[in-house]
């Protein structure tokens, strides 16, 4: 029997949207912090209020599933040639958050594993590292900066970025639909 493709997936801004009420350049700067340098760092917050923020932000009713994208990923998960992944590089604190997510939405049986970043590590790290472990041959996120990351990392996976903006030149390869991944 031929190995299976092990295809992985991000979670927020792939499978699980943005929060409607923030705006996604306020929620980058919460996430990735207020500094003006270029460097791939994310802010882990460290007061208990931070974090509970952090978890309202990602309460399953302000989270709206991606429909399209969560239909695609049923469609593959049904063809025994792949193996279904999410990767997400949410911190330990939200790990009953992103729970009770899969678990309104019904999803919580459709990735062979759900890998959460539950040591806290710095999600472009944690991802690479995971990526690699589960030997994942495709990846696909919407972090345009993490995902050139490791489209630089990780050059014999296919790293695509999930991006709706047109002025994205890195080494990921941009796609604006989950539908030109396999083509």
């Amino acid at each position: 029997m031929p190995e299976k493709i092990k295809i992985a997936f991000d979670l927020d801004g792939v499978i699980i949207d943005k929060p409607p009420i923030i705006s996604r350049s306020l929620l980058e700067k919460l996430f990735k912090g207020f500094s003006k340098s270029k460097k791939l760092h994310y802010r882990f917050p460290k007061s208990k209020i931070e974090q509970m923020i952090r978890k309202i932000s990602h309460w399953y009713l302000l989270r709206p599933p991606i429909k399209r994208n969560i239909e695609f990923i049923k469609g593959i998960a049904k063809n025994p040639k792949y193996e279904i992944y999410a990767v997400s590089g949410r911190y330990s604190f939200l790990k009953r958050e992103t729970e009770k997510w899969f678990e309104e939405r019904k999803i919580e049986n459709l990735f062979k594993k759900v890998c959460l970043n539950t040591e806290n590590e710095q999600p472009h790290l944690f991802k690479e590292r995971v990526i690699k472990e589960i030997g994942a041959r495709i990846f696909v996120d919407d972090d345009e900066v993490l995902a050139d990351y490791l489209a630089n990392q990780l050059k014999d996976i296919k790293i695509f970025c999930l991006s709706y903006s047109s002025d994205h030149y890195g080494k990921a390869i941009k796609i604006h639909s989950l539908d030109s991944l396999l083509k």
